[in-house]
């Protein structure tokens, strides 16, 4: 199908500018495919990156960067392959495909060693990392984007490419789960209930854990939470996580902890049980002070930084077996040319309601 030279695409400009408008279309190298997006979710970290944040580089490596100007936000990509280059695999050409949306150097210690999701040189679609200096960064928010041939993956036909955003965020959760080391029977709490602590607590069921406790200030998350399998919730509002998490474990405390806030530790070791592991995915540029015998007992802390290669495969057999359901995630979808108010809705989601906001390009 012959292409047009530009396209609609949602574009950060810089920090709180965000327009819609037509950009060049990106080219295509041999090893890519051309995919016309069908769907891309709006992420907690696209929100982040409007207002001046660049959470890969914090969450990633530890540091406080600022973002180039042009971004065109977007890493939850499913769509259709519309053009596949000349040594990329030709019977991709015309599948519904969902997007690994990063890819590494391959040369770097952390990825000789295996340990790819770690390194420096990360070239991340819609974050801006890892390109050098270009015109635009291009992303999922556009009505197509060039992807590496061997990072698109042909979904079922029983998935929707809607449900299919998930598998980024749901890839998250599933490397948070086995980083915390997970046996079965044992209790977890899961701090928040957006949508990547709505994805950790079926990611941890089906992983064969016991009880699973979550956590929130939002009722109605909450009760998607038990939905999807939640056998406690907790609105700190109201109620004493502490009180709830030892009631619901006789006193033992939480042997897993997935916490996709960022809560103090002074707030969660103490409801850590003895040989537990607590696994943070959002980490802050503050201070913190805690009493160190909080550690006692062989207590873990662990930071997650997004997800490994062979975990997203694992993702979509979740997704693809029912084990997890994105649809109830799913809140909101808009056309990409209300993109500026689906960001607003995402990012006042007490008010919006939003879970998941979803744009169609």
């Amino acid at each position: 199908m012959p292409h047009t030279l530009s396209m609609r695409a949602v574009v950060l400009r810089t920090t709180e500018d965000l327009v819609v408008q037509d950009v060049p279309k990106p080219p295509l190298a041999p090893d890519e495919v051309m995919v016309r997006v069908t769907d891309c979710g709006i992420c907690g970290s696209d929100i982040r990156y409007l207002h001046g944040e660049n959470p890969w580089a914090q969450h990633t490596l530890g540091e406080m960067r600022e973002n180039p100007r042009n971004i065109i936000p977007g890493h939850e990509v499913c769509g259709i392959v519309d053009e596949v280059g000349k040594d990329a695999d030709p019977s991709l050409l015309g599948k519904r495909v969902a997007v690994l949306c990063f890819r590494t150097d391959e040369s770097c210690y952390w990825c000789r060693i295996g340990e790819r999701h770690l390194c420096p040189n990360t070239q991340h679609m819609g974050h801006g990392a890892g390109w050098g200096d270009q015109e635009y960064y291009y992303g999922g928010m556009a009505e197509f984007v060039a992807v590496w041939a061997d990072h698109v993956y042909p979904l079922p036909d029983h998935v929707s490419s809607t449900n299919a955003t998930l598998l980024d965020a749901l890839g998250v959760a599933v490397h948070a789960t086995e980083l915390s080391r997970l046996k079965p029977g044992e209790s977890a709490l899961v701090i928040g209930t957006g949508v990547l602590g709505l994805l950790a607590v079926q990611t941890l069921k089906a992983y064969g854990s016991g009880d699973v406790i979550c956590s929130d200030v939002s009722d109605s998350h909450l009760e998607i939470g038990r939905r999807l399998g939640a056998d406690h919730t907790v609105n700190v509002r109201t109620e004493d996580v502490k009180e709830v998490v030892l009631d619901a474990t006789k006193g033992f405390g939480a042997r897993v902890i997935i916490d996709t806030v960022g809560r103090p530790l002074a707030e969660t070791l103490p409801i850590l049980a003895r040989g537990g592991r607590l696994v943070t995915l959002a980490v802050h540029d503050r201070a913190e002070e805690f009493n160190r015998l909080l550690l006692a007992g062989e207590k873990s802390v662990l930071t997650s930084a997004n997800f490994k290669y062979e975990e997203f495969p694992i993702a979509m057999d979740l997704l693809s077996s029912g084990r997890v359901k994105a649809e109830p995630l799913i809140t909101h979808r808009f056309p990409i040319d209300q993109a500026v108010e689906a960001f607003s809705v995402a990012d006042d989601k007490e008010t919006s309601g939003a879970i998941k906001v979803v744009i169609n390009p």
